[in-house]
C-alpha cells in the first residue's frame, strides 16, 4: 500500500518544527531550571524551621567522673526557627540575579525559535525553489526533444546536414543530464525540510505553495534598524546577561558583610535525675568571617571578570546584528533587481525563442541560433527561480535579525514570567 503523502504549507511546517524541534523543547526545559534557580537563591528571605530529637544513654560508671552530671538518660525535643535580617545583600542580589538568568533564558528560547522559524522557511523555500527548477528542466527537455525530433526529420529530408542532427541529440541528452541532477536536488532538499521539521525522512510530503507573483521591498533601514534594538532576542538576551553579572558582583561582595540573624527555639527536656520541662531561647545573632583565605575577594574579582567578559560580548553582538540587518537587506535589495531583470529577461528569451524557430522552420536560422535560443531561456528561467529563492531567504533572514515574531504562533507557549522577587 502506498504511503499518504502530507501536503504541507509553511504555516504547517512551522508548526510540526515547534511541536518536534528538541531544541525547542530543551530551551523551555532550562527556563523551568532557572526559575528553580531563582526560587532556591529567594528562599533565604523566608524563616527556616527546624525540628530536631534526640535520646542519650551514658554509663552510670562515668557518671561520677563527670562534673555536674548526676543523670544517665536524658531525651530532647524542640523546634527551631531562624530568620535572616542582613547578610550584605547576598540572598537578596543572588535572587536577582536568579531573575535576570531566567529572563535571559526566555529570550534564549524566542532566540531559539526564531532560528527554527528561519531554519524551516529557509528550507521550504528551497524545496519549492527546487521543484520550479525541476519544471524548468523539463520544460527544457521538451523543447530539445521536439527541436532533435525536427532537425531529424530535416536531416532525413535532406535538409539539415548529420553534424546538426548530431548536435541536437547531443543536447537533448544534456537536458536529460540536467533534468536528473534537478531530480536529485529536490530529492535532498526535500530530506533537509523533513530533518528540518523533525518528521522523519521517511516521510512522504509535499509542499503546496508555488512561486510568489508580488515582492515587498526591504523597508527603511533605520526604522528597521530601531525594530531590531527592540525586538532582536539576542541583543536582550545579551542585556539580561548583563545585569546578572552586575548583581552576581553585588552579591559576591555581601560576604565583606556580617550576617544578622533572629533566632528562637523551643522544646522539652527529660532526665531520668533532675526531672523534666520546658525551655525555649530567643535572640538576636552576628556572625561575621574575619578570615576566610581570599575566598570572598576571588568570588568579587571572578565576579567582575566575567561582567567585563559580558561587557564585549554584548558589544561584539550589538555591531553584528547591525552587520546581519544590512547584509540581509543588500541580499534582499540585490535579489529584488535579479527578480526584475530576468523576468523581463525571460520574456524577450521566449520571444526570440520562438521567433528563432519559426526563422528555423523556413530556412533563415541555423541550428546554433536555434540550440542557443533555447539555451538562453532555459538559463533566464532558472535564474528567476533562483532570484525568487534567494528573495524569500533574505526575507527570512530579515524577519530573524529584526525579531520579527511569526504570525502562526501554533505550538509554541512562553512560560510566563516569575513572580516579583520578595524585600528583606
Amino acid at each position: 500500500m502506498k504511503a499518504d503523502i502530507k501536503i504541507l504549507s509553511l504555516d504547517q511546517c512551522v508548526a510540526l518544527a515547534f511541536e518536534k524541534n528538541p531544541s525547542l523543547q530543551i530551551e523551555q526545559e532550562k527556563i523551568i531550571e532557572l526559575e528553580n534557580d531563582y526560587r532556591i537563591a529567594s528562599a533565604g528571605f523566608y524563616p527556616k524551621v527546624t525540628a530536631s530529637a534526640y535520646y542519650a544513654r551514658t554509663n552510670r560508671d562515668r557518671v561520677g567522673a563527670l562534673p555536674n552530671m548526676a543523670y544517665t538518660e536524658e531525651s530532647l525535643g524542640q523546634v527551631k526557627v531562624k530568620q535572616l535580617l542582613f547578610d550584605g545583600g547576598k540572598t537578596r542580589y543572588s535572587g536577582r540575579a536568579a531573575s535576570k538568568a531566567a529572563d535571559a533564558q526566555r529570550d534564549s528560547a524566542e532566540a531559539t525559535r526564531l532560528d527554527t522559524v528561519f531554519a524551516v522557511n529557509q528550507a521550504y523555500y528551497r524545496v519549492l525553489e527546487a521543484r520550479e527548477l525541476l519544471r524548468v528542466g523539463e520544460n527544457s527537455r521538451s523543447q530539445r526533444e521536439a527541436f532533435s525530433k525536427l532537425t531529424d526529420s530535416y536531416y532525413k529530408a535532406g535538409k539539415a546536414t548529420r553534424i546538426e542532427a548530431l548536435k541536437a541529440e547531443a543536447q537533448l541528452f544534456d537536458a536529460e543530464r540536467s533534468l536528473i541532477q534537478a531530480r536529485e536536488a529536490l530529492r535532498i532538499s526535500e530530506l533537509i525540510l523533513k530533518k528540518t521539521i523533525g518528521i522523519g525522512v521517511t516521510a512522504q510530503i509535499n509542499i503546496a505553495d508555488g512561486l510568489p507573483d508580488t515582492f515587498a521591498e526591504a523597508g527603511n533601514e533605520e526604522l528597521l534598524l530601531a525594530q531590531m534594538i527592540a525586538n532582536n532576542p539576542d541583543i536582550k538576551k545579551s542585556a539580561q546577561y548583563k545585569e546578572q553579572a552586575g548583581f552576581s558582583i553585588d552579591s559576591a561582595k555581601g560576604s565583606y558583610q556580617p550576617e544578622i540573624s533572629l533566632q528562637g527555639s523551643y522544646g522539652y527536656r527529660d532526665r531520668d535525675v533532675g526531672g523534666s520541662g520546658d525551655e525555649w531561647t530567643a535572640g538576636v545573632f552576628l556572625e561575621w568571617s574575619l578570615f576566610e583565605g581570599g575566598i570572598t575577594r576571588a568570588q568579587v574579582g571572578k565576579a567582575r571578570a566575567r561582567y567585563r567578559e559580558i561587557e564585549w560580548n554584548d558589544k561584539a553582538m550589538h555591531d553584528q546584528v547591525q552587520v546581519d540587518l544590512s547584509q540581509a537587506l543588500g541580499d534582499m535589495r540585490t535579489a529584488l533587481a535579479s527578480i526584475r531583470s530576468s523576468k523581463r529577461l525571460v520574456e524577450a528569451q521566449d520571444e526570440a525563442y520562438k521567433a528563432i524557430m519559426e526563422f528555423y522552420k523556413r530556412g533563415k536560422a541555423t541550428y546554433i541560433e536555434v540550440l542557443t535560443s533555447e539555451t538562453d531561456l532555459t538559463q533566464a528561467k532558472a535564474a528567476y527561480v533562483r532570484a525568487v529563492g534567494d528573495y524569500q531567504n533574505a526575507s527570512a533572514r530579515l524577519d530573524r535579525v529584526v525579531g520579527k515574531r511569526y504570525a502562526a504562533q501554533v505550538g509554541w507557549a512562553m512560560p510566563t514570567k516569575m513572580m516579583k522577587q520578595p524585600e528583606t
